[in-house]
């Protein structure tokens, strides 16, 4: 028969096991108090939670903490299983404060990427013919170099090079007239923005083809501080959004391919969003002479694209967000998809768009607000398919449901767009909007015109490119629609 212990060993091991309980208690009271007190820190920074949401966070967190030191100070007459249920509380505790922290931590990191001070840049390349006898930097020190007048940061541009080669300056004021300038060999070489590079590719401009690449360098744009600041959480707003299509990163000017503004009334919980055709054929701001293409604008930074939408509509935009179409993807992935209704239906690049409603994922929705051969208002379309995707991406990230994958949308996003609304400013709306927790109604409208082929200021006068003529009737229109918004009508 196996021998029973006696009640004093069955004392002394109950005492040791009460010990160490209480040992594990104690660090464990210790670690809840450090995390409940980094959490609150971390919330206060944040500071989306209204006041009384914090105070209630703070009181639950003082609680819990207060009833753990009660138990332990009255643990000489609270049995085993009251122990060793008090320490899986405060683990449990400790374990949700950690998550908590986390998801506070990731926020304040986020919001602090996407604000404050962003440098713009612009990428060049320094071209010459194949056929030439330049094959590095170092072979055009001394010659004659060619440069496009219209670039507002010619100077610094022009500075940049010369910390890699001695050259001399010439400039044109066209690429066209460049171009030819090089072929007929006045020139040595020519130096072009990649923007322009991906223009001249696009129109499958033979001089690429017949060119090769002696250096690439960058040069940072001047960015002054433009903002039209307002209470976001009360007032009316309008925000710039412009995706761009640059390949090299979110901080390069790029053309603009969409072109979208939310008019947001943040009290009554609407939007709208105004489409503008990236060919809409405008007067560039400060500029004279030739109009150019909506798109062109952001070869000279998302300043000129703001500004000059600002003369075309008589509006005063208030902010400004840039995005990427790596954006899209990215977030499109994190919700696991969208759905959109298509009044048509087409394949490209290897998705198929039934006519109706359908569920997409981030490829096809990406082809979905890229696509404009296959309808016959083209780019005024793809305008109405973008504005479609926006809308179905908010619906889905304001859901609740959505709140258990915040961690994957921020990281899915992070670094793929940037604004020009505060830290402040980003947290009062999102404060405002976890208080009322309301469903936001999106409205959609879009500018129309003529299609034709007009000379660009950017292309120069010998090269007629496809332009949309806006519509004077559908500017009107926009414009009163806007001003409905903003005087909360």
């Amino acid at each position: 028969m196996p021998k029973r212990r006696s009640p004093a060993k069955r004392e002394v091991k109950e005492t040791v096991t009460n010990a160490k309980l209480k040992t594990i208690f104690c660090i464990l009271i210790v670690i809840q108090a450090f995390a409940s007190a980094m959490l609150a820190i971390s919330l206060a920074r944040l500071n989306i939670l209204q006041p009384w949401q914090f105070i209630l966070v703070l009181v639950v967190l003082l609680l819990f903490l207060g009833f753990n030191i009660f138990k332990l100070l009255v643990s000489k007459r609270s049995g085993r299983a009251v122990k060793v249920i008090c320490v899986i509380i405060s683990i449990l505790i400790v374990i949700g404060c950690a998550a908590c922290y986390k998801y506070a931590c990731q926020t304040i990191e986020f919001v602090e990427s996407i604000t404050g001070d962003h440098r713009e840049t612009q990428a060049y390349q320094v071209r010459a013919l194949k056929s030439s006898d330049y094959k590095k930097i170092g072979d055009i020190k001394g010659q004659d170099v060619g440069f496009l007048s219209v670039n507002p940061n010619i100077e610094k541009t022009t500075s940049a090079l010369k910390e890699s080669v001695d050259f001399k300056k010439k400039t044109f004021e066209d690429v066209g007239t460049m171009i030819v300038a090089i072929e007929d060999k006045k020139i040595a070489a020519i130096v072009l923005s990649q923007s322009y590079v991906d223009m001249l590719e696009d129109a499958k401009n033979e001089f690429i083809k017949n060119s090769i690449v002696l250096h690439e360098f960058e040069i940072e744009i001047e960015t002054p501080d433009t903002r039209q600041a307002v209470d976001v959480a009360s007032e009316p707003f309008i925000l710039y959004i412009s995706g761009s299509d640059s390949r090299i990163g979110i901080s390069e000017a790029a053309r603009s391919d969409v072109n979208m503004l939310a008019v947001i009334d943040p009290k009554s919980f609407k939007m709208l969003l105004v489409s503008i055709p990236r060919d809409y054929y405008v007067q560039l701001h400060g500029t004279t002479g030739l109009k150019d293409k909506l798109t062109h604008a952001g070869v000279y930074g998302i300043d000129m694209s703001k500004n000059t939408i600002q003369d075309l509509l008589n509006i005063k935009i208030n902010y400004t967000l840039k995005v990427s179409f790596s954006t899209l993807t990215k977030l499109v992935d994190a919700i696991d998809g969208i759905e959109i209704d298509s009044d048509t239906a087409f394949y490209r690049d290897g998705c198929t768009i039934r006519q109706g409603k359908q569920q997409l994922n981030s490829a096809c929705a990406l082809t979905y607000s890229r696509e404009r051969y296959s309808y016959g208002s083209g780019d005024r379309h793809r305008g109405q398919n973008q504005q479609q995707v926006i809308a179905a991406i908010v619906k889905k990230i304001t859901d609740p449901h959505y709140l258990v994958r915040y961690s994957d949308i921020l990281n899915a996003i992070k670094g793929s767009f940037e604004t020009s609304l505060s830290y402040d400013e980003i947290t009062s709306l999102a404060r405002y909007q976890l208080s009322e927790l309301r469903s936001w109604q999106i409205e959609n409208i879009s500018l129309d015109g003529t299609t034709g082929s007009a000379p660009t200021y950017s292309m120069g006068a010998d090269r007629p490119l496809s332009v949309m003529h806006p519509d004077p009737n559908s500017v009107k229109a926009a414009q009163d629609k806007i001003n409905s918004y903003l005087n909360n009508k």
